[in-house]
This record gives C-alpha cells, sequence and structure tokens, in this order.
C-alpha cells in the first residue's frame, strides 16, 4: 500500500492560515531537494537552489507574486522565460530560426500555461536562466559571476538577495533537514 502524500509533498501550500507540521516541512524539503537534484541546470549546488526556492515561493508551486509576472517555486519572470526561447533560438541553424514576434508569443504561451508551473520544470527553467546569467557576467568579467547573476534574477542591485541565500545553503549543507534555515532566511 502506498504511503499517502500530504499536500506539501504534493507541492501544493497549506490552507490559508494553516501552518504545516515540522514532519510535513521536512517532507516537503526533501521533496524539492530530490527535484533540485534531478533538474538543476546550474553550476550551483543543490543547497543553493533549495534556500532560493523558498526565498522565491516558500515551495508553493503554484505562488504567484500580485502585479508580476513571476510565477511558480523558482518565481520566473515572463521576459525571463523569454530570454530562454531566445537563447534557444540563436543556438538553431539560421534558416531555421524563429523571427522574434513568433518567438515570444510562443514563450509568453508557454509562460501562462500549466506546463510552466510543473515543478521539475519551472526548476529547469529557473536554473537554465541562473546559469545563463552567470555564463554572461563571467564573459563581461565579473570578480563574481554568481553573486552578479543573483541581482540581474532578482533585479535588485544591492546583493543582499545572494548573501542571504548563500549563507543559509551554507547552514542547509550542513544540517540538510532543518527547516529553521529556512524560516530564517525569510524572517
Amino acid at each position: 500500500m502506498d504511503k499517502p502524500v500530504s499536500r506539501l509533498e504534493r507541492g501544493s501550500a497549506p490552507a490559508k492560515g494553516a501552518t504545516p507540521g515540522q514532519d510535513e516541512q521536512r517532507a516537503r524539503l526533501r521533496a524539492i531537494r530530490k527535484l533540485v537534484e534531478q533538474n538543476n541546470q546550474s553550476c550551483l549546488s543543490t543547497e543553493m537552489i533549495v534556500c532560493q526556492i523558498y526565498m522565491e515561493s516558500r515551495f508553493d508551486s503554484g505562488a504567484q507574486a500580485e502585479g508580476s509576472s513571476a510565477r511558480g517555486l523558482m518565481q520566473l519572470l515572463k521576459v525571463a522565460n523569454r530570454e530562454l526561447f531566445r537563447l534557444d533560438n540563436l543556438r538553431k541553424p539560421l534558416h531555421t530560426r524563429q523571427p522574434e514576434p513568433a518567438l515570444y508569443q510562443a514563450a509568453d504561451a508557454f509562460h501562462d500555461s500549466p506546463a510552466f508551473i510543473d515543478e521539475a520544470t519551472n526548476i529547469r527553467a529557473g536554473t537554465r536562466y541562473l546559469q545563463a546569467m552567470i555564463d554572461k557576467a563571467k564573459r563581461e568579467g565579473s570578480v563574481d559571476p554568481v553573486a552578479e547573476a543573483y541581482k540581474d534574477y532578482r533585479g535588485v542591485r544591492n546583493g543582499i538577495y545572494y548573501q542571504k541565500i548563500r549563507m543559509a545553503a551554507e547552514r542547509l549543507k550542513k544540517s540538510p533537514d532543518d527547516v529553521e534555515v529556512l524560516r530564517k532566511l525569510v524572517a
């Protein structure tokens, strides 16, 4: 007989006002970690991505920031998704590339679809975008390409976002099931 899967393990948030129990939170942390291990398209550690996901969406795959196009676990913006489509298009032979209007229409349709908030898909897209930003920062000669990538990802140039995630990731690496590390990240 299969063990019942909690709402948190499936990817939905608890009911409004409800606080998930410690065991449920640990189970969700483990589920997210496994998804990241299977889908991370960046050079960043699993812990970095897990902490970023918690900071962005509190592990809620249906998260959508009010007044923003950010969606999913990694809160990827529509413009970031367009950039991924553009980069993929540039890798194609010239005669098979799509014109930008059609390309962006396809990117927007995908971003607005239920498939975009599939947890594995959203992690792949978010980490691909992060890696693209890291690669760009390297090409531009950045002293710390990861810090620069996080500034671009978040759209805030002060570096605090990256510092918080990096420090939490270091603590999470030492205590992999410590959900308190994540709570402190957003406190």
